[in-house]
């Protein structure tokens, strides 16, 4: 069981343990359900409650692979190693890997977000480094989305529950602008202002993209944080439509900030000995988690719904960094720290108490 002394304000700290002594860790999604994924060293694995790993199979001629996307009924998404390129797979709830088919002539490819109905959403690449967003039916079959008028790369960044795609493409001239994909994998570019990539969508079909939300009726609402700071990157969208992300302040230090519906900021501070924040993911209810700055530092930190900053506990013998991810209730969140007895970083997570 997680030690006392990992204990925190409404959570309890838990070192997410490597499947060999030495390796590090690293979690790179926690389910709605509560399942942790990532790697170990560089197999894919998942995390019970209470950090013990558990290895995802590796198919025979290939070295390795990690876990990056997880839905509630226990698929997994990720990709295997085998030479210098990566094949996406899926992992199904009893266990079993399924290698997800390319297309014609592509080399190399990564899933990269598994939805509620078992769809995944991934991207592959042809010899040159071209790549083209791709997603996957529930029972395997890959539906190639379209490309602009020229055919030029394109890139799928994020998936909703209904099919829809959002993310970027290259038209005819090389520029890279923001595009949606219909389920059947029709593109469209986003209307103005333009940006060049788009990297979150709701199931109301909100979509998040450089200091801008379109919603689904045509309208737009733009992030902004004057007075206080220039926006910078806007990160995650919640399914209220609360979007998050970092910008700079008039005296060049970081700071984040969260948005309401209407685009109005709530600026998240760092903790009180801290200079600087950024945030990275924040759930249905508005909670934040991130990071807090100081000259040389990082801490882990959780902002609340009236944007109070409170630090996260390390494990023990861990020094907690970041927290990169928590779920849609709230009840996980995972990032990583670093342990001094073997020099490696870890995934940690913290379970709300």
């Amino acid at each position: 069981m997680p030690d006392p002394t990992s204990e925190g304000p409404g959570f309890t700290a838990v070192d997410l343990r490597p499947l060999a002594a030495g390796e590090g860790t690293g979690a790179y999604c926690v389910s709605d359900a509560g399942m942790i994924v990532g790697e170990s060293g560089s197999r894919p694995v998942r995390w019970d409650d209470d950090g013990r790993p558990s290895p995802l199979p590796i198919l025979d001629g290939y070295s390795g692979g990690r876990a990056v996307s997880a839905n509630t009924a226990g698929v997994v998404a990720g990709a295997l190693y085998t030479g210098e390129n990566l094949r996406p797979v899926c992992w199904q709830p009893d266990g079993r890997v399924r290698v997800l088919e390319l297309p014609s002539g592509m080399v190399s490819g990564t899933a990269c977000r598994v939805n509620e109905r078992g769809s995944i959403l991934g991207n592959a690449m042809r010899p040159g480094y071209r790549w083209r967003a791709l997603r996957w039916e529930p029972g395997g079959e890959a539906v190639e989305l379209g490309a602009l008028p020229g055919g030029g790369d394109t890139q799928g960044h994020d998936l909703n529950a209904l099919d829809e795609v959002v993310g970027s493409a290259k038209d005819g001239t090389g520029a890279r602008t923001a595009v949606r994909w219909t389920p059947s994998g029709k593109i469209s570019k986003l209307p103005p202002p333009r940006r060049a990539t788009a990297c979150g969508i709701t199931d109301s079909g909100a979509i998040l993209g450089d200091g801008v939300v379109w919603n689904r009726d045509g309208g737009t609402v733009l992030l902004t944080g004057e007075p206080e700071f220039v926006a910078g990157q806007v990160v995650r969208i919640t399914g209220p439509g609360v979007a998050i992300g970092w910008g700079v302040t008039p005296d060049r230090r970081g700071t984040c900030a969260r948005w309401d519906r209407d685009g109005r900021p709530t600026v998240l501070r760092p903790l009180p000995s801290d200079i600087a924040s950024t945030c990275f993911d924040i759930d249905d209810a508005g909670t934040v988690v991130g990071e807090s700055l100081n000259q040389g530092t990082a801490r882990p930190v959780r902002w609340g719904a009236d944007a109070t900053p409170s630090a996260l506990p390390s494990p023990r013998a861990l020094t907690a960094i970041v927290a990169q991810h928590i779920n849609a209730a709230g009840a996980v969140i995972i990032g990583y720290g670093f342990a001094t007895d073997s020099s490696t970083y870890r995934g940690i997570a913290w379970h709300r108490s």
